[in-house]
């Protein structure tokens, strides 16, 4: 995956919304493009602490979880849009 085509993840992250994707599948190819883009370890830790509640809520239903799936895919959508300005500077 390329680093300047976060399209992988996006198109998994839409289908983790709809119902069609795994939070597992999405977990890993985020955490796969943080490692893959070289960013500083700042988005790491801003990223884990989105994975983590995506995580949790994959351990219990909407009702019972804390955590809006809703919420989770626009932090996740956030944290994709912060991570390409950050590479377009470095790598225009």
């Amino acid at each position: 995956m390329s680093i300047h085509n976060p399209q992988h993840v996006q198109h998994l992250l839409q289908a983790w919304l709809d119902g069609r994707g795994h939070s597992a599948d999405l977990i890993e190819a985020f955490r796969t493009f943080y490692k893959d883009s070289e960013l500083p370890d700042k988005y790491g830790t801003a990223l884990e602490n989105i994975l983590s509640r995506v995580e949790s809520s994959s351990l219990f239903t909407e009702e019972s979880c804390s955590f809006s799936k809703k919420d989770l895919a626009n932090a996740l959508r956030v944290w994709l849009e912060k991570v390409q300005q950050y590479l377009s500077k470095e790598h225009p």
